[in-house]
């Protein structure tokens, strides 16, 4: 008995087993690449620059990295070193001055009493001293584990900024090479593969100038409101909420909303009310008119797919999901187009 092309189907065998294995070497790195791959995508226009004025690539390259650390390092050793300590203060403010909340305890326990849904819910239990402080300092405890994650967190965070500046010194130099090694080893069409670049290119424009820097902004226009308004730790805040932003158009409202909603028990209604009213208003809906002036075209997915895409980009892949979720399920839209214009004929015979 004799088999047909055995050496072609032993070749391709081998050849799937080292990829998988291949993979699950690379797998570690795989999301510092990436977000390597789409910094050196947007900051490719510096690069070819720095490369006219020295004609050398290493140069240009290592030029543009440091441009890129300066733009990215700096301020967010800058903003985790502010958030820490604000959330060190809080927590000491809890552990060593427990009187310095007591009134704040005694206040907010007495105005959920007073409310008739309490009441009607049966929850003025809920609202006792003795439950609110028990929760305070179980929320600090939680607070401090955090804190011990993440500087147990910083040696990782390090080694993944290694990889990513590594890993973009040399798609400086060699990205199109790369590029253009994976279009002749593809046995997609030229037309199709160009879909997928042009794709690739076009969401990760609109996430970097559309999501991140409308974040930004409903962050800082958050710790501008929250300080306007006399609210405890409003940078900690407005940095929660540029991260909560991330999440179209429900990722604010995670912060002001229960914000305002303590104030007004807190019994600064006048003061909660315009943090409501603010952030509905104002914060929320300037996604509306910032997005379609940064973004344009750029993008074409359903903002329901959007939404998914970020969310269960920052649950598989961490923050760096909001980037990389959207990214891909642009990527799978755009195969099932390629699909739906390569078999059109068949696929309307099927439907007669």
């Amino acid at each position: 008995m004799q088999f047909k092309n055995y050496n072609i189907y032993f070749f391709f065998l081998i050849l799937f087993g080292v990829t998988i294995l291949a993979y699950f070497i690379l797998k570690p790195f795989l999301v510092p690449i990436l977000i390597a791959a789409i910094l050196a995508h947007l900051f490719s226009p510096a690069y070819r620059f720095f490369l006219g004025l020295t004609g050398k690539k290493g140069i240009a390259s290592g030029v543009v990295c440091l441009i890129i650390a300066l733009i990215i390092i700096a301020p967010l050793f800058a903003v985790t070193s502010l958030v820490v300590n604000e959330i060190q203060m809080i927590i000491d403010n809890f552990s060593q001055k427990p009187e310095s909340v007591r009134g704040i305890i005694n206040k907010l326990s007495e105005n959920l009493s007073a409310l008739s849904l309490s009441k009607i819910f049966g929850s003025e239990k809920i609202a006792s001293e003795e439950i609110i402080i028990s929760a305070l300092k179980s929320f600090s405890q939680n607070t401090l584990g955090i804190l011990q994650s993440t500087y147990k967190g910083v040696a990782n965070f390090i080694f993944t900024m290694f990889i990513m500046f590594f890993s973009l010194f040399y798609l400086f130099i060699d990205g199109k090479k790369f590029i253009e090694k994976i279009i002749k080893l593809s046995p997609l069409r030229n037309k199709y593969e160009n879909i997928l670049i042009d794709k690739f290119n076009s969401i990760t424009r609109a996430t970097i100038k559309g999501t991140t820097l409308i974040a930004i902004v409903q962050g800082f226009l958050g710790a501008v409101l929250f300080l306007a308004t006399g609210v405890s730790s409003p940078i900690l805040l407005g940095i929660i909420m540029t991260v909560s932003s991330v999440i179209p158009s429900i990722g604010s409202g995670l912060v002001w909303l229960p914000v305002g909603i303590v104030m007004i028990i807190l019994g600064h209604f006048s003061k909660g009310i315009i943090i409501l009213l603010v952030g509905g208003l104002f914060i929320s809906t300037i996604d509306n008119f910032i997005r379609p002036k940064l973004v344009g075209k750029d993008t074409q997915m359903h903002p329901l797919l959007i939404l998914f895409s970020t969310l269960g980009g920052i649950v598989l892949f961490g923050i760096s999901g909001f980037i990389v979720g959207p990214i891909v399920m642009s990527l799978f839209v755009a195969l099932w187009d390629i699909y739906a214009l390569e078999f059109k004929a068949q696929l309307e015979e099927y439907n007669e």
